[in-house]
C-alpha cells in the first residue's frame, strides 16, 4: 500500500510501523479522531495487541478522514482487499 502526500510524494507502506510514521510525521491534516484511533492501532500492534488487518482498516479510515489518497500498489491501483502487512 502507498500513500500520496500534497508534497506530491509517494510514501510506500509495508507495515503498520510504517503507517504509524506517516500518520504522526507525515499526515497533512493532524487531530482527527481517526488519525488518533489508527496511530493508537499501530502502537497496539507493536506492543503484540492488535492484528495488521485490523491497524489497515482504521489506517484506511484515517487516510479517507483526511483526504490522502490510497494506493493498493505503487501504480496507483486504488483501494482493495490487501492482506497484512500492509
Amino acid at each position: 500500500m502507498s500513500i500520496d502526500l500534497d508534497t506530491g510524494e509517494r510514501l510506500v507502506l509495508r507495515s503498520p510501523q510504517d503507517a504509524l510514521y506517516a500518520l504522526v510525521s507525515d499526515w497533512p491534516v493532524n487531530g482527527g479522531v481517526h488519525q488518533q484511533r489508527a496511530i493508537d492501532f499501530c502502537r497496539a500492534w507493536l506492543a503484540g495487541r492488535m492484528p495488521a488487518e485490523t491497524v489497515r482498516q482504521a489506517f484506511i479510515l484515517a487516510a479517507l478522514e483526511a483526504g490522502v489518497p490510497i494506493n493498493d500498489d505503487e501504480d496507483g491501483g486504488g483501494i482493495s482487499a490487501l492482506s497484512p502487512p500492509m
